[in-house]
C-alpha cells in the first residue's frame, strides 16, 4: 500500500505533467488568438494568429519566460526532494509548504497578471486609432479563458498539501513513545513468623 509520502509525490508529478495541457486561452469575437500551455508560459514560447491573416507571431511582449511559473514549477521539484532529503515530519512540513507556495504563484500568474498583459496587448500599438474603436471598447472584446489544464494542476498541488499533512500527522503519531506499562502493586509483605511455644521446665 502506498504511504502518504508517496501519493504526495505521484500528486506533484502529475501537476508538472499538467504543465503539457493548455492553460490559458485568449480570443476577441469569438476568434481564438492565444493558446498557452504550462510550458509555453514557462518558456515564452507563446504565438497569438492574427485573425486577419492566419499568420502566427509573437504577441506583443511575448518572447518572455514567466518568472512566477518558473519559481512555481521549481517549488514543485524542490518539494518532491525535500520528503527524500529531510526527515519524514520536516519532509512533509516543507513539502506542503513548497505545495502551496507554488499554487499561490501560478494563480497569481493565470488569474491576474495573464488577463491583464492580454488587455494591455490588445490595446497597445494605436490598434484602437486604426480601428475606429476605443481601447475600452478593444479591451472589453477581449475573452481570457482559463483551460481545465490550469484547475487540474491546483488541484493536484492542493491534494499533494492535503497528503503531507497526513503524512507529518503519521510522522507525529509513529514518535510518540510507547505507553508504558503500569507495574503491578508490589505483594504484601510477609507477616512476621510466631515464636515456637515455650518448653515446660522439666
Amino acid at each position: 500500500m502506498l504511504s502518504m509520502s508517496n501519493l504526495a509525490r505521484i500528486a506533484k508529478v502529475v501537476a508538472l505533467l499538467l504543465f503539457l495541457l493548455p492553460w490559458v486561452t485568449v480570443s476577441c469575437a469569438e476568434q481564438t488568438l492565444i493558446t498557452m500551455t504550462g510550458v509555453d508560459l514557462a518558456t515564452g514560447r507563446v504565438t497569438m494568429t492574427n485573425p486577419m491573416t492566419g499568420v502566427s507571431e509573437s504577441p506583443p511582449g511575448g518572447g518572455k519566460s514567466d518568472m512566477l511559473v518558473l519559481v512555481g514549477a521549481a517549488l514543485i521539484l524542490l518539494s518532491i526532494a525535500a520528503t527524500f532529503v529531510l526527515g519524514r515530519r520536516t519532509g512533509a512540513l516543507a513539502a506542503m509548504a513548497g505545495s502551496a507556495a507554488a499554487a499561490a504563484a501560478l494563480a497569481y500568474t493565470v488569474l491576474v497578471r495573464v488577463p491583464d498583459s492580454a488587455r494591455a496587448g490588445a490595446t497597445s500599438g494605436g490598434s484602437a486609432g486604426t480601428q475606429g474603436m476605443s481601447e475600452a471598447q478593444i479591451a472589453e472584446m477581449i475573452r481570457v479563458n482559463i483551460e481545465i489544464g490550469f484547475w487540474l494542476v491546483l488541484a493536484a498541488l492542493a491534494a499533494a498539501v492535503v497528503l503531507n499533512l497526513l503524512a507529518m500527522r503519521t510522522a507525529d503519531a509513529a514518535a510518540e513513545p510507547a505507553a508504558v506499562p503500569v507495574p503491578p502493586p508490589p505483594p504484601p509483605p510477609p507477616a512476621p513468623a510466631e515464636p515456637p511455644p515455650e518448653q515446660p521446665a522439666p
